[in-house]
């Protein structure tokens, strides 16, 4: 019994600060709050543009030049899902094959967010079927190595320089190549091992 009278006051006490921390707006110490970044025409991705008031799409026109980098991107996103799918369609979902898989669908999405805000149609995938596959999972790892190493020397040598107006495609093609050269490229060269 005595037991049970403790839970219950400390259940008491847990209550009375959860109370006193949510009447007093109080945050908990190991709560990180980021920064409220300002989304503006020119920044805004996906869902993100909703927040920006009198925002119109498309928000703009690129040049031929952008318009250039991001189908390259897009394409070569589409060539490595494609890739992945074929590994994974002769292999079985093998690591880390399955999960860079999921990734590539991120990226294409990120991108068709980027064509939708400024108005331009998706480039269908021209990949299907014209992907030869290695005959052993470890070959086919080393494949992904190379295949990630080129995507990210893509994104840094040839597409950023194209976009360095746009603060939005810069932000998407730097998230991509970063996850090429710091998930993607490392997952494969423990593999191709």
């Amino acid at each position: 019994m005595k037991n049970n009278k403790y839970l219950y006051l400390i259940i008491i006490i847990l209550v009375l600060i959860v109370g006193w921390l949510f009447i007093n707006n109080k945050k908990s110490p190991m709560v990180e709050t980021q920064p409220v970044k300002e989304i503006k025409k020119g920044n805004c991705l996906g869902d993100d543009c909703l927040l920006v008031s009198d925002l119109d799409y498309p928000v703009g026109e690129l040049t031929d030049e952008a318009k250039s980098a991001l189908n390259l991107a897009l394409n070569d996103e589409y060539k490595a899902l494609t890739t992945y799918n074929e590994i994974i369609n002769k292999f079985g979902s093998v690591r880390p094959f399955i999960m860079i898989k999921g990734a590539e669908e991120q990226h294409i999405a990120s991108l068709k967010t980027l064509f939708d805000k400024y108005g331009l149609e998706i480039p269908k995938n021209d990949w299907l079927g014209k992907i030869s596959i290695p005959g052993t999972i470890q070959e086919s790892c080393r494949l992904g190595v190379e295949a990630e190493i080129d995507n990210a020397n893509l994104y840094k040598g040839e597409l950023l320089p194209k976009v360095n107006n746009y603060e939005d495609i810069i932000l998407v093609f730097t998230n991509l190549m970063r996850a090429s050269e710091d998930k993607h490229l490392p997952a494969f060269e423990k593999c191709s091992n």
